[in-house]
């Protein structure tokens, strides 16, 4: 009997519990747990008033909403950086000696004592990504833009006309008085000019011989490139220098830019970046791609588009292409319009069209 009283009043063996898993504490926001853990949370609550809670707070749709604005300024942020970049890469390139930013660019393409090539060069540059913060072209920098300029697809009436029956049309560049020829040759535009039309000025008819003449008068690579950027005919003394003008001017505006619409917008940069001194019209036989083949043009056109269309990142272009992106006017999806695809109007219903829209933006 007293043995089992002393059993009876020993203290009680204290043996601890283990803690439950945080994990089993986790709220869960998806998934069939989630659904067994919102219906045990939608139980009413005895001291409230408020309804029961069919489930856990949607934080998912308050951090969409947070997320979303801070993607807009992001995006914002992206579009005056690469403002910045290009505007910037253009003013070391050309050794304008600016930091690039709205005020200091806006105050250099503003300023009619700087140096015009210079002064429309930065202002594409930072018009290039078409941003909110644009600047506005001064009233004497308007006259170069693509716009106004009546040999550019939009305005070049020669061009506007031609169909696949084309022939014996002859018509005048800004570049002398003397005619240019052309007729619908194998898918194409083919031109020529006569001697007799040019007081007999000898000039061949290949890209090679166009710079040869350009350069017989003496005047330096920077010196002709501005002029042909500017429609300068009174720049060229001699009638080589004239014809060569005329034809070189003539062939991208209507055969390059009818085999693919951008031809004229790459060429005027690469003359751009010559007029700047940062190439040569040696670089320009190397670099134009429309000279060993138009496909080699295309595929050139297709790669400036797609970095234009965000498609691809600048750096994919080579360090060469991106002098002359970075030389380029402002863009309109347009501007890159492939003429196959404008050839569905009876005038310019080609037979070539297939084989044209086969490798049209390769690159």
């Amino acid at each position: 009997m007293q043995a089992k009283q002393a059993v009876a009043k020993a203290p009680p063996v204290y043996r601890p519990q283990p803690t439950p898993h945080v994990a089993q504490r986790k709220i869960l926001t998806h998934g069939p747990k989630a659904a067994i853990q919102a219906k045990a949370q939608a139980l009413p609550r005895e001291t409230s008033g408020r309804p029961p809670v069919a489930g856990p707070r949607p934080l998912a749709t308050r951090g969409t909403a947070v997320r979303s604005g801070h993607t807009i300024q992001r995006q914002q942020s992206r579009t005056i950086q690469r403002q910045k970049a290009d505007a910037q890469a253009y003013a070391d390139t050309n050794g304008l000696g600016i930091t690039a930013n709205h005020i200091t660019v806006m105050a250099y393409v503003t300023t009619t004592a700087n140096p015009k090539n210079h002064r429309q060069g930065l202002l594409d540059a930072w018009n290039l990504n078409n941003a909110r913060w644009a600047i506005n072209t001064p009233p004497d920098l308007a006259a170069t833009t693509a716009s106004t300029n009546p040999y550019s697809y939009q305005n070049f009436q020669v061009y506007k006309d031609w169909t696949n029956t084309t022939s014996g049309v002859t018509f005048q560049t800004p570049f002398g008085t003397g005619n240019v020829s052309a007729f619908h040759n194998q898918g194409a535009p083919k031109l020529g000019s006569n001697k007799k039309d040019w007081d007999n000025a000898d000039v061949g008819d290949k890209y090679i011989h166009y710079v040869a003449a350009l350069r017989s008068g003496g005047l330096t690579d920077q010196q002709i490139a501005t002029a042909l950027l500017n429609e300068n005919g009174a720049a060229f003394q001699s009638m080589e220098e004239k014809r060569a003008a005329a034809m070189i001017f003539s062939t991208v505006y209507l055969a390059e830019e009818w085999r693919k619409q951008g031809a004229a917008k790459v060429y005027r940069a690469m003359m751009r970046a010559i007029a700047a001194g940062t190439r040569t019209f040696d670089h320009f036989l190397d670099d134009y791609k429309f000279i060993p083949a138009a496909q080699s043009g295309r595929e050139m056109v297709g790669r400036f588009y797609n970095v234009f269309n965000e498609d691809a990142a600048k750096a994919s272009l080579s360090a060469t292409e991106q002098v002359y992106y970075n030389c380029l006017s402002p863009a309109q999806t347009d501007d890159w319009s492939s003429d196959d695809e404008l050839r569905k109007d009876d005038k310019k219903n080609l037979k070539s069209v297939n084989r044209l829209t086969a490798k049209k933006h390769t690159s």
